[in-house]
């Protein structure tokens, strides 16, 4: 009797002599019908079959014999008993064949009440010894498991239930045997293939133990006595990797949670014998997902979990063992194993931070011992492990990061033992997560009150840790930066880091994070921030990013202190002294920038002196106010040596002093703006000193500030001295003609027209000493540049064979007018797009293909719009009607 030479041709036989089978049982011939099955059982001899194949030539069978089990079990009182059948099966001539059907005989027997269950049962498991073909006694004892599972069906009686665990545990010990011995058959070169193969086949040895769990039910002494001492042993014994990593999970997963929290030691320990090659962070992991989520389900049902376990403790003792015998193994290596304990006690004990520094400590100490070797894959952990960015337990990171810093020294040390760039991104997920906090960013979670949870600083020690984390990124130097050679230092300097930019963020941050019941006084939130500028200062020239963040807050600290002294009059020279010592702190701020960064941060600098001056004016502290003001032009007069920031330096400055009003006493103010007129009118160009001389032509005109209740009409001390006002419009007047640039020449005469039209609605000629003969002079005097330049105009156009343009008319026919242009306060031309399209949106301020006839259509159009509102006046202002245009 011979098998197929295909796996179609065995199923086509299969399905042939399955048909005879049931039509020799339809005719009680059952004889015949044992011939049949042992036909088709000899299909499963082929040794050619891989497991697959294997597979599925066993379903068919399966189903064929499920019938004839079938028919046994109805006709065992009519002739056929199958006490003599079971004997008489067992004369087969071949083993496969024979056993298959004592098995089918045999199970349906048992079904019988009479029957000797527990002989027959043995004789059953003892007889499949037989065949010892790894593939065929797999599924031979697979059959048996198959066909006994109705059998043994968990009972009450105690004899019964440990001898069917007994039974089951026989069967997986062996169909374990033959699944590692599946590996050494055939040649070395086929290793690969036989490994694929025995994972296809795992299910099989696995089912044994999923029916021995439902056997135990919730036996917990037979499990921890009896049964897992069994498992484990065959575990370590095989010393097979694939069979320890596979039945090591397979424990895991189909016995209950309740006894895996009570025989945890036991499952530890074999995790320490298991092969080297063996991935112990994947078989813990697995036990680590389990338990978590056990107390997951205790947590929702209300139930009492059991305390006097310290679940974590155990763990930590294992993994304690663990780098004790393998002292060999990397970082890497022990990550999956600690970040999975790390989760673990998250979940189990979210409030315990002491956990956490052991782990810390541990890693630490392998970093150590590791020394500088370090790859992108344990780098990568590293920031998984500090950020704990892949744990899903954690549900409030900034709460979670804030009690790490805060109470875990080991996670710092860790932190510092990294590399520039770890730190980098552990440090920037850190701080987005409380800045995200910080901005309402993020969902605010509550506590057991009903309180919104906060991130409060509590005491000074806390401060002084948060910032002893965050000193890595305070020290950071961009080495980008610096090794970039092709940019020039200051568009280098003016490039804000990124991490910078972060620090600035916390610092407001921490100030807005301190606890008002334990710091109640100004005093103490200012000396929390002398602690933080402290450790800022350690950035170098980084200080001038981060230190205006300081200033700021200093200033918010003067005009605390202000409000202070306005509600309690008793204590009001102590806030003034409070006031003028912040005020210090910052003029120190500014000093330490300057002796840091040097030229680099004199525009920072410049206008961190003016801000200072403009609050100091505010609060009536003209002698600071006064200070801050000479330290700017101190700055200017020093450092700022380039033209074109002079001019925008001086037109700050002016801004600034128009809008004091304390520094009129003492004549404070009269010598500052004298100063920075005098600085204006020597700027290198003169286009430079024209605006910005007329622009501090209003600093002796001072206007109503609304946001302090000054009122045009109202007030009556404005500083106004109209006939500087009128020095400075000529002074610039006389710049302005002295350009030798004739179109440029006509812009600024035609801004100093629109300067003095603004004095002349705003005051009356007495005040101002603007007045009608003054502004028509200085029209006439534009008329007549302007008529040279049309005359140039005319000239070019002729050359080129175009119409001639009357003077009188729109010079939007020009067809060099394509494009609308403006001349901005630097001097720098600006194309706005084509003058047909309503849009302004296209500007470009680096003009490189426009014509001399675009520029001169300039000055043209804006004296052409200044006369055009000189006329609309007229309507409103009968004054206007004396203009000449």
């Amino acid at each position: 009797m011979s098998y197929s030479e295909s796996v179609e041709q065995a199923i086509s036989n299969i399905k042939q002599q399955t048909v005879l089978m049931q039509r020799s049982l339809n005719n009680r011939k059952l004889m015949d019908a044992l011939k049949f099955t042992s036909t088709m059982l000899t299909e499963l001899r082929n040794p050619r079959l891989l497991p697959k194949q294997y597979y599925e030539l066993y379903i068919q069978i399966f189903d064929s014999l499920t019938i004839l089990s079938a028919y046994l079990v109805e006709n065992h009182s009519n002739g056929h008993h199958l006490a003599d059948l079971y004997e008489l099966v067992q004369y087969a001539g071949n083993v496969v064949p024979r056993l298959y059907l004592m098995i089918t005989v045999g199970t349906s027997y048992l079904k019988i009440p009479e029957s000797p269950r527990e002989e027959i049962l043995k004789d059953m498991i003892e007889m499949c010894r037989g065949v010892q073909n790894p593939i065929r006694g797999l599924f031979l004892r697979y059959y048996l498991s198959q066909r006994t599972k109705q059998l043994l069906l968990p009972e009450d009686d105690k004899d019964s239930i440990e001898f069917n665990s007994q039974f089951i545990i026989t069967n997986f010990i062996e169909m374990n045997k033959l699944w590692v011995r599946l590996q050494h058959q055939g040649p070395l070169r086929e290793r690969d293939q036989r490994t694929k193969e025995r994972k296809e086949l795992q299910i099989l040895v696995g089912s044994q133990l999923v029916r021995l769990s439902q056997v135990v039910d919730d036996n917990l002494k037979l499990y921890k006595i009896e049964i897992l001492p069994i498992l484990l042993e065959q575990i370590v014994q095989c010393r097979d990797v694939v069979c320890q990593e596979y039945l090591y999970d397979v424990i895991c997963q189909v016995f209950p949670d309740e006894f895996h929290l009570k025989t945890l030691d036991s499952l530890l320990d074999t995790s320490l014998q298991l092969s080297t090659e063996v991935s112990v962070t994947k078989i813990i992991l697995t036990l680590i997902t389990r338990l978590n989520g056990y107390i997951e389900r205790v947590q929702q049902e209300n139930e009492n979990r059991d305390e006097s376990n310290n679940i974590f403790q155990r763990f930590w003792k294992h993994l304690l063992k663990l780098n004790e015998e393998r002292p060999d193994l990397s970082i890497q290596e022990l990550s999956g194993i600690i970040l999975g304990i790390m989760n673990l006690s998250l979940t189990w004990y979210p409030d315990n931070i002491e956990n956490l520094n052991r782990l810390f400590s541990l890693v630490a100490q392998k970093c150590k011992d590791f020394g500088e070797e370090k790859t992108s894959e344990s780098e990568s952990f590293m920031v998984d492990l500090l950020t704990a960015q892949k744990l899903e337990v954690v549900k409030d990171f900034p709460i979670y990061y804030f009690n790490l810093i805060t109470q875990c020294e080991s996670f710092r040390t860790l932190l510092t033992l990294q590399s520039s760039s770890s730190q980098m991104e552990v440090l920037t997920k850190i701080i987005d997560s409380f800045l995200g906090r910080l901005m309402g960013t993020k969902q605010q979670t509550r506590n057991k009150d009903g309180d919104k949870s906060q991130l409060l600083i509590t005491s000074k020690t806390q401060l002084e840790r948060f910032l002893a984390v965050l000193e890595p990124m305070i020290t950071h130097k961009d080495t980008k930066k610096e090794n970039d050679e092709g940019n020039d230092t200051i568009s280098r300097e003016f490039t804000l880091s990124i991490y910078q930019e972060k620090l600035t963020k916390i610092c407001h941050f921490l100030m807005l994070s301190l606890d008002k019941s334990t710091f109640k006084t100004i005093e103490s939130e200012i000396e929390l921030l002398l602690m933080i500028k402290n450790v800022f200062h350690k950035g170098g020239k980084n200080i001038k990013f981060t230190y205006p963040a300081i200033i700021t807050n200093f200033w918010r600290m003067i005009r605390k202190c202000n409000i202070y002294k306005k509600r309690i009059p008793k204590k009001q020279i102590y806030y003034d002294n409070l006031i003028k010592q912040n005020f210090k702190y910052i003029s120190r701020c500014i000093n330490d920038m300057f002796n840091n960064c040097g030229k680099n941060s004199v525009d920072t600098i410049y206008k961190l002196n003016l801000q200072n001056a403009a609050l100091a004016d505010q609060l009536s502290l003209v002698d600071i106010s006064y200070d801050f003001f000479s330290e700017a032009f101190s700055v200017f007069e020093e450092s700022l040596s380039d033209s074109k920031t002079q001019f925008q330096a001086l037109i700050y400055m002016a801004q600034t002093l128009q809008k004091t009003r304390s520094l009129y006493k003492e004549n404070y103010y009269n010598s500052l703006i004298v100063r920075t007129t005098l600085h204006g009118s020597k700027l290198l160009k003169k286009q430079d000193q024209c605006r910005a001389v007329y622009i501090c032509s209003h600093l002796w005109w001072a206007t109503e500030i609304s946001s302090v209740g000054e009122e045009e009409g109202e007030t009556t001390d404005f500083f106004r001295e109209g006939k500087r006002v009128l020095e400075c419009l000529q002074r610039s007047l006389r710049a302005a003609d002295s350009r030798m640039d004739n179109v440029e020449s006509c812009e600024l005469m035609v801004e100093i027209l629109n300067v003095c039209l603004y004095y002349f609605v705003h005051g009356d000629e007495q005040t101002t000493h603007v007045g009608v003969s003054y502004i028509n002079g200085l029209i006439e005097l534009i008329k007549n540049n302007l008529k040279s330049l049309r005359l140039e105009e005319e000239q070019r156009l002729s050359e080129i064979d175009t119409t001639k343009i009357d003077s009188d008319n729109e010079t939007n026919t020009s067809p060099y007018n394509k494009y609308n242009y403006v001349m901005g306060l630097d001097g720098t031309y600006i194309k706005l797009g084509n003058v047909n399209n309503s849009s302004s949106a296209n500007i470009d301020f680096k003009v490189k293909d426009m014509k001399i006839n675009d520029m001169i259509q300039i000055p043209i159009k804006h004296f052409d719009r200044t006369c055009e509102y000189i006329l609309n006046q007229r309507d409103i202002d009968n004054r206007f009607k004396t203009v000449v245009i």
